[in-house]
């Protein structure tokens, strides 16, 4: 019987074709003779997890064998070749029968003569038909084996080789090595043959090509260079020296705290498995260098011909000569001075010296396409990283990669890098400041991480309070040689003194500024200044933002220490632009604007209006600030209406106090009355009660000095809301009747309707249900002739309130729906809020506690989005007692808390004395009565010292609820004295 190792697995007699029978045979036949225990058997045959059962499978297996080998034989007959025994099993193998043995008894012939050890070693790799047992997978016994015969396999052709070299026979020595050396060609030793059989036979280039293969399988297998015997090998064969001891490896350092940027390291390595340049591009300071850095030794083992690196910008911002860098370059690949001599020649040159090599060649601060384009490497294998401020959409196929700001976990790892988390744990609050202010850009948040390290005393705290101060932010923010202004004002030294004129024109808006505006800036088509603005995107100047466009933070606090003088026609053509826009919103005669624009204000002019108003702001202060009264003024009144009531926005005084100056400079009465009243209301809206008050006053004589009964009207019915939150209801009750009066005197029937819906208000406040129901009908019939039905929604949302707390939820229930789809209809969130909050409280109120909890959840976060704190308070007292109802009073309370922290806040005291009541209910409900007791004797204590009779009923009951004590009984008695129902 013969059987066949050395290759595929073969015996003379047929094998099964089934996997373990053939695992288990070579496992035999690797230690023929030999006893192969049961569990290494098991070990081989499932070398990733056994069965249970394996030994029941090994059984089977073994007597198939049996069969297959020593037909018609028993287990312990004579003549048996698969013995057992107490150790396992045993394959019996003759003298002559595996080609194995063979193999390695002609390796140990001694024969003297060479040419006698060479035929032995041509028979003994003549008995090889490929690798060891080439189509068995086994466990670790087998592959140990297989190792062992390949590395016997190895040796006797290197013997072979040596003693073909020797004689000369080079012609033989390439034809044997050739296919091995291609299979294997990190092998130093057959490509050192290989190669010096190569020179023997006058195939100098090939050679060399064998040597710079190797090299490269090198680097690329085990990141190892050549060792001294294949270094020997192309002294030999090229006459010069190998270059250094592998090749340019000019790659800086990389940052060693490098933090984050995994999506960008990601795209950077897919890209660089290609020839296509890959480019970088990013602000001033944002850490294009770092990553590239960080990106290239990451990938540098694909390249084993070197990595190369150059600056594109000289050190006095001028862009590098390519004649200069690819001398440099090729210097250190090799090129003799000779050649470096014909400096017309270098490009080709380069080309010539990089087709064939894998190289990665890394660009900095490159300055434009046609600078990279003439330094591109030409080989295949090369790749191509560049950094650049800008985008290079001419260089053809080019993989463009963005690198954005920090997001704020990788700024904080950074941050915590380099001064140490621990320390920013300490002060979490202030180290997110610090942040804020870094606005992630990489080298202001490096640079604050290396002024916290270097200062491990300092408190957080105080640089973020000096990052606070635009005017030092810039100073603080410099370490060493490291500075945000030095990186900023180099970019924008690239710019063209136009480009940096039109920069300093968006930055004195102080918000992002619209594609309309631009173009009025520019005195240009709309399409030729969206094509200026997309420049200086492209350059990372600016931060686009659908069809806005902001300066970012540090290039606006750049330009802002360079002032120069503005261009005033410029400025004034935008201002002027912004109130034609405005009045074509308002539906007012104005020149028209961009006919796409148009239509899209006509569209939407109240959704338009709520994305500018922002921008009329800004206009309105350079107005101002530039002494255009008119224009001033009435871009105050334009961005007023737009704004609608209540406006919260940061500019919303600044607005109206411009428009008041503006008014009085102009010497016109009635416009500062308009003024004084549209002043008074947002102090109003910010909680500001005095100087709403000082306000309304002030407009309120204007008006009667002007006999001005409508607007002397509006201004009385605002001085009772004032009135009646400081705790006077007299005051604000005979406010509202003059106004009533004045308004019909005039006509207004707007205006009577709000004053009356004020005074049902006012009337159920002071306990009088009938007189308050009768208002309100008053106000909705007065309302119903108006244009837009808008006033007798908001009557009716009052009116609603009222009933609800007064037994009459049916009909509330009919007018807060009607009063819903008005505010949808006019897409007024600030209003639809206030009905949602209504219909919360209606349901909760019915025992309906869910819907309820849901009407008030997007009442809270509508309030929240439009930023009114005040509203949104009087919704979390909602919410509380929701909560409360539904036995959750841990919710309730939390939510109690929240709203009184605004109420004292904002010194309302009817919010806290209803946030008051509910956190006394809430109490009670826990069962701690001494607390609940408290906290209702300050609410009841509040709505008495405000005139609010029904509400001090309300908390007396509840706090007799929980003392039973008689004093209280006597109150309630005299406050249902006063109480009209």
């Amino acid at each position: 019987m013969r059987f066949q190792v050395l290759g595929p697995l073969a015996a003379s007699v047929p094998l099964p074709s089934a996997a373990q029978p053939r695992r288990l045979l070579a496992v035999l036949l690797a230690r023929a003779g030999q006893f192969v225990g049961r569990d290494t058997l098991v070990d081989e045959l499932w070398p990733d997890g056994a069965p249970s059962s394996a030994a029941a499978v090994v059984q089977v297996t073994v007597s198939k064998l049996r069969k297959t080998l020593s037909p018609g034989l028993g287990a312990a007959e004579a003549g048996q070749r698969l013995r057992s025994g107490p150790r396992g099993y045993a394959l019996a193998v003759e003298s002559g029968e595996l080609d194995a043995d063979d193999f390695l008894a002609l390796l140990a012939s001694g024969a003297d003569d060479r040419a006698q050890r060479r035929r032995a070693l041509e028979r003994a790799l003549a008995c090889w038909r490929g690798d060891a047992f080439a189509d068995v997978a086994g466990g670790p016994l087998l592959e140990a084996h297989k190792l062992w015969l390949q590395d016997r396999r190895s040796a006797a052709l290197l013997q072979l080789v040596e003693l073909e070299l020797a004689d000369g026979d080079g012609r033989s020595v390439v034809e044997r090595l050739d296919p091995v050396v291609a299979a294997r060609p990190a092998d130093e030793r057959f490509a050192a043959r290989l190669a010096a059989a190569l020179g023997a036979v006058g195939r100098r280039e090939a050679a060399l090509e064998v040597l710079r293969r190797t090299r490269r399988a090198l680097w690329d297998e085990t990141g190892v260079w050549p060792g001294a015997d294949l270094v020997a090998v192309y002294r030999r064969i090229a006459g010069t020296e190998w270059t250094t001891p592998g090749p340019p490896a000019q790659l800086p350092p990389a940052v060693p705290d490098f933090t984050g940027r995994v999506a960008e390291l990601a795209g950077v390595a897919r890209a660089l498995r290609g020839p296509a340049p890959v480019v970088l591009h990013g602000a001033a300071g944002a850490g294009k260098s770092a990553l590239a850095v960080q990106a290239a030794w990451r990938a540098r083992r694909r390249f084993p011909d070197g990595q190369l690196i150059a600056s594109l910008r000289a050190p006095d911002g001028t862009p590098a000569e390519p004649a200069a860098v690819l001398a440099g370059f090729l210097r250190r690949l090799g090129a003799t001075p000779a050649e470096l001599a014909d400096r017309t020649g270098l490009a080709g040159l380069w080309r010539g010296y990089t087709a064939d090599r894998r190289l990665l060649v890394l660009f900095e601060d490159a300055v434009s396409e046609a600078q990279v384009r003439a330094l591109l490497p030409s080989g295949p294998g090369c790749a191509t990283l560049v950094t650049t401020r800008r985008e290079l959409p001419g260089l053809c196929g080019a993989r463009a990669i963005p690198v954005p700001e920090l997001s704020t976990e990788d700024a904080w790892a950074l941050l915590a890098a380099i001064a140490g988390e621990a320390r920013l744990r300490e002060e979490p609050e202030a180290a997110q400041r610090v942040l804020g202010h870094c606005a992630g850009l990489a080298l202001a948040v490096r640079i604050a991480g290396i002024k916290l390290a270097t200062r491990p005393k300092q408190r957080i705290g105080d640089l973020a309070a000096r990052l606070a101060d635009d005017r030092r932010r810039l100073d603080e923010l410099t370490a060493g040689d490291l500075g945000v202004r030095a990186a900023v004002t180099s970019a924008l030294r690239e710019r063209s003194a136009a480009e940096v004129s039109l920069l300093r024109l968006l930055a004195a808006f102080g918000v992002p500024v619209p594609d309309w505006s631009a173009a009025a800036l520019l005195d240009r088509p709309h399409g030729e200044a969206r094509d200026r603005l997309d420049d200086l995107a492209a350059a990372h100047l600016l931060d686009p933002a659908g069809t806005r466009w902001a300066l970012p933070p540090f290039v606006r606090l750049v330009l802002a220490e360079s002032p120069a003088d503005a261009d005033e026609a410029a400025l004034r053509r935008a201002c002027e632009a912004a109130l034609a826009h405005a009045e074509h919103a308002r539906g007012r005669p104005a020149p028209k604007p961009d006919p796409a624009l148009a239509r899209r204000i006509a569209a939407d002019p109240a959704g338009w209006a709520a994305e500018e108003t922002g921008h009329l702001a800004a206009a309105v202060r350079i107005a101002g600030a530039h002494g255009w009264h008119e224009l001033t003024e009435r871009l105050a009144d334009a961005c007023t209406a737009l704004a609608g009531t209540p406006w919260l926005g940061h500019a919303a005084r600044a607005v109206s106090v411009l428009g008041l100056a503006a008014a009085r400079r102009r010497r016109d009465p009635r416009a500062e009355a308009e003024k004084l009243h549209n002043l008074g209301v947002v102090h109003s809206q910010h909680g500001h009660r005095h100087r709403a008050q000082s306000c309304f006053v002030l407009a309120e004589q204007r008006y009667r000095a002007l006999d001005d009964p409508r607007g002397t009207g509006a201004v009385l019915a605002a001085l009772a809301d004032v009135h009646l939150d400081g705790g006077d209801p007299r005051a604000a009750e005979a406010e509202l009747r003059e106004a009533l009066g004045l308004l019909r005197e005039c006509g207004d029937r707007r205006g009577q309707a709000a004053a009356a819906a004020q005074l049902g208000s006012l009337a159920e406040d002071v306990g009088d249900v009938r007189r308050a129901v009768e208002s309100f009908e008053a106000s909705m019939l007065l309302a119903r002739d108006c244009d837009d039905g808008r006033g007798h929604d908001q009557a009716a949302k009052r009116y609603a309130d009222v009933l609800r707390r007064h037994g009459g939820q049916d009909q509330a229930a009919d007018l807060l729906t009607g009063a819903l789809g008005g505010a949808v209809r006019t897409r007024e969130r600030h209003w639809e809020a206030h009905v949602l909050r209504s219909l919360g409280d209606l349901h909760a109120d019915a025992g309906e506690v869910a819907d309820g909890q849901r009407f008030l959840t997007r009442s809270l976060a509508l309030f929240e989005q439009i930023g009114h704190r005040h509203a949104a308070a009087y919704t979390h007292r909602s919410l509380a007692e929701a909560r409360r109802r539904a036995g959750d009073p841990a919710g309730a309370r939390r939510h109690l808390l929240l709203a009184l922290d605004v109420f004292r806040e904002l010194r309302d005291r009817r919010g806290a004395g209803y946030a008051l009541l509910s956190l006394g209910r809430t109490q009670a409900d826990t069962g701690d009565g001494a607390e609940a007791a408290r906290l209702l004797r300050i609410s009841a204590g509040l709505f008495r010292e405000l005139g609010f009779p029904l509400w001090e009923l309300r908390a007396l009951r509840e706090l007799d609820a929980v003392t039973g004590a008689s004093p209280d009984r006597d109150r309630i008695r005299e406050v249902l004295a006063k109480i009209r129902t």
